[in-house]
């Protein structure tokens, strides 16, 4: 619970130092980010992601089985009330993950082949100098990701295969350790490409099933407004809500910094624009449309827990191809996770030991992706979370000692564009 706090004091802290950066110039962080989706945009350096390229790596990594399950668990561990709290720390943690994204890019460094080594170990080790808190770092984030960021995906995947179409985790194993090694095999710039195409088509399937559902019960959804807000101001809430909203759009944890840090973007602060729209995304749409899902359908309390709930909501309006849109939905945002941390491993394991050191890191990653398919994962979770804490702490303190540049960088672009109109 302390980390949580400390996580969310990140966020009102930058949010109060930048003047409400993220309410108050809204359309020019929407026109500095989907705003230049609309025009060609690639990537100009071999090896280097253009910036939709990088967020949707990141939220390949961020948008996962959580956004469909973890919200009906919060549901039921907290109530309805859940949903507002997941709002006030989005909100918040919109200027944590612009700050991370901003000293990201400031301090990451250029590799020979175009690309970037960039995230939060980098941030320590050039702007801290402390390359020792970095490789910790690094370690860290290795571990997450044969954790929650592999095996738990990988057994969402099998259990979903088999639960829906009698499909073997043995037949599923080898297919996701060829996918994963086919998009490592390409680098940054094939991960880049896949997941720029990916995370939205999978987005919009999901997305597109869920707001059907929200119009079938269009009716119901003032009451479930009311039920949030009436709902919202007790300890339970709080809790389960605040700690939901942090893991589901991992502001604070620093991770995904490894990716934003892989963009062609010039510009520091611009760059920190796409992560309070990666967290914007995740949060305040994903997990908004999935919560007001089992709200309106009148799932959250019939006693149903996880991706039953989920399914129980999918199929009050879909019938028997309930299930089947949900475990195509489970599927992609699994596989995107998988893929998002892969990269982010490789690159953890660049910081600590070189590029020698890949191949030993895919092995073992692979034989952790047969594992998560074929096991029984019950602890597996707990000990994500309890990663997941480890990487705060540090990606806390290192923006506590930075904060200063984000604050400056911050005050001289908006001067800069301010001179600029006038």
């Amino acid at each position: 619970m302390l980390v949580l706090l400390l996580i969310l004091a990140a966020g009102i802290y930058f949010t109060w130092v930048t003047g409400g950066f993220q309410l108050f110039h809204f359309p020019l962080w929407m026109r500095k980010t989907l705003g230049t989706c609309f025009r060609k945009n690639e990537a100009d350096q071999e090896g280097a992601m253009s910036p939709w390229q990088a967020l949707c790596t990141s939220l390949a990594a961020t948008i996962g089985t959580g956004n469909i399950v973890g919200v009906a668990t919060a549901l039921v561990a907290g109530g309805p009330g859940t949903i507002f709290w997941m709002w006030v720390s989005a909100f918040f943690g919109m200027m944590t993950a612009y700050a991370e994204k901003v000293l990201g890019h400031l301090y990451r460094k250029k590799k020979p082949d175009g690309g970037y080594l960039g995230g939060t170990m980098m941030t320590m080790e050039r702007g801290l100098s402390s390359r020792p808190m970095g490789l910790i770092y690094a370690f860290l984030c290795l571990l997450v990701s044969f954790g929650m960021g592999n095996m738990t995906q990988a057994n969402s995947i099998a259990q979903a295969l088999q639960g829906t179409w009698n499909i073997s985790p043995m037949a599923t194993a080898p297919f996701l350790a060829f996918f994963i090694w086919f998009c490592c095999k390409g680098g940054g710039k094939r991960i880049g490409a896949i997941t720029g195409v990916l995370v939205p088509v999978m987005s919009v399937f999901y997305m597109g099933g869920a707001v059907w559902i929200l119009w079938h019960f269009r009716d119901q959804l003032g009451a479930a407004v009311q039920l949030i807000l009436s709902d919202a101001f007790s300890l339970r809430a709080m809790t389960v809500g605040i700690a939901r909203g942090v893991f589901s759009n991992e502001a604070g944890l620093g991770s995904s910094v490894i990716a934003h840090a892989q963009s062609t973007v010039k510009e520091p602060v611009e760059q920190g624009m796409w992560g309070i729209l990666e967290v914007f995304l995740d949060t305040i749409v994903m997990c908004t449309v999935t919560g007001f899902v089992l709200l309106v359908s009148g799932v959250w309390n019939t006693g149903v827990d996880g991706a039953d709930m989920t399914l129980a909501a999918f199929s009050s309006v879909f019938g028997v191809f309930g299930r089947s849109i949900l475990t195509i939905s489970i599927f992609f945002f699994a596989l995107s996770t998988l893929v998002g941390w892969s990269f982010f491993g490789l690159e953890c394991v660049s910081y600590l030991c070189g590029e020698k050191g890949k191949g030993i890191y895919l092995a073992i990653f692979f034989g952790m992706t047969v594992v998560g398919c074929l096991g029984e994962l019950t602890d597996i979770w707990r000990i994500a979370d309890i990663c997941n804490m480890l990487l705060a702490i540090p990606n806390l303190f290192c923006l506590f000692c930075l904060r200063k540049q984000v604050i400056a960088l911050t005050d001289t672009y908006l001067g800069v564009k301010l001179r600029k109109k006038s």
